[in-house]
């Protein structure tokens, strides 16, 4: 069975960016790259023989040196969703922080921290639901979006546990981690599940049409990096890049309402999935009145 590495086995900060079997327009491609992006290419021998481009951002830097005029960012968008980003934006410091706490090194940023994609996260949800409907949308938006330079899964879950606690300050979401050592920790199995499959479906919606080529070259399966295996069997690719982003942004929020109802039924709250959600406009003035 083909087998292809979507992140470089040497180095994992390289993801697979272009494929091809003919070397010239290997070459074509890597001239035309900007000077930030450092590159690597592979040669595989499947059915046939081809090549895989390698990419990666140049000196990222650390997460807590991002500068960005947030004041500015802030002055464009609604009061409503100004209040929820800023507070997106302190649950994110203090993950980032703990983070750096667990490891004892900083955070490396492979981008910025899109600020003006934030709003849109909120725009983009669909708040007229029961709460475990509005929390997963939320969390799948914000994935989605991928707006912030790490952290996203961990952001998303934490985000969940903050909007459900605006409708019972009693609920904590069980645990999603555990500790491997004194200084190191994973997800839980339960919830390692949906983040994987979460991985899979947003690598398969972005490249659909480039998996398409791989499996036309013989590949079967793509491996992520923390071993996590894409089957390319599993997945519709022969879509139109714009359907399957509408397709599998569709499994994306299915899978993440899935999610926050699996965790309040483990929390013991599953009156929760009845429960109506908050508005943007409840959720925002329940966060104006914390301050």
């Amino acid at each position: 069975m083909g087998h292809v590495y979507y992140h470089h086995p040497g180095d994992k900060q390289f993801s697979l960016d272009f494929v091809h079997p003919n070397p010239a327009e290997i070459v074509s491609q890597i001239v035309g790259y900007d000077d930030d992006i450092a590159v690597t290419v592979q040669t595989y021998d499947l059915d046939e023989e081809f090549y895989v481009i390698y990419t990666s951002r140049v000196d990222g830097g650390p997460v807590r040196e991002i500068d960005f005029n947030l004041k500015e960012s802030l002055s464009v968008i609604s009061n409503d969703n100004s209040t929820i980003v800023v507070r997106l934006l302190e649950i994110y410091r203090a993950l980032i922080s703990q983070n750096e706490k667990e490891d004892g090194v900083p955070v490396e940023a492979y981008k910025t921290i899109d600020i003006n994609a934030l709003p849109d996260v909120l725009d983009r949800t669909s708040w007229e639901s029961s709460a475990t409907d509005v929390a997963g949308r939320l969390a799948s938006n914000l994935i989605l979006k991928h707006a912030l330079p790490n952290a996203n899964h961990r952001t998303a879950v934490a985000l969940i546990q903050f909007y459900l606690r605006r409708l019972n300050s009693n609920f904590s979401m069980p645990d999603t981690s555990v500790e491997i050592d004194p200084e190191t920790y994973d997800w839980r199995e339960w919830v390692n599940e949906y983040i994987n499959e979460s991985k899979r479906l947003l690598t398969v919606r972005r490249k659909n049409v480039l998996f398409k080529h791989l499996y036309n070259f013989g590949a079967r399966t793509l491996e992520r990096k923390h071993a996590v295996e894409i089957d390319l069997t599993a997945y519709e690719l022969d879509m139109y890049p714009n359907e399957a982003k509408i397709a599998y942004a569709e499994k994306h929020e299915e899978l993440w309402i899935e999610f926050v109802e699996e965790a309040v039924e483990r929390a013991g709250y599953p009156e929760m999935k009845e429960m109506p959600g908050l508005s943007k406009a409840e959720f925002a003035e329940e966060i104006r009145s914390l301050d």
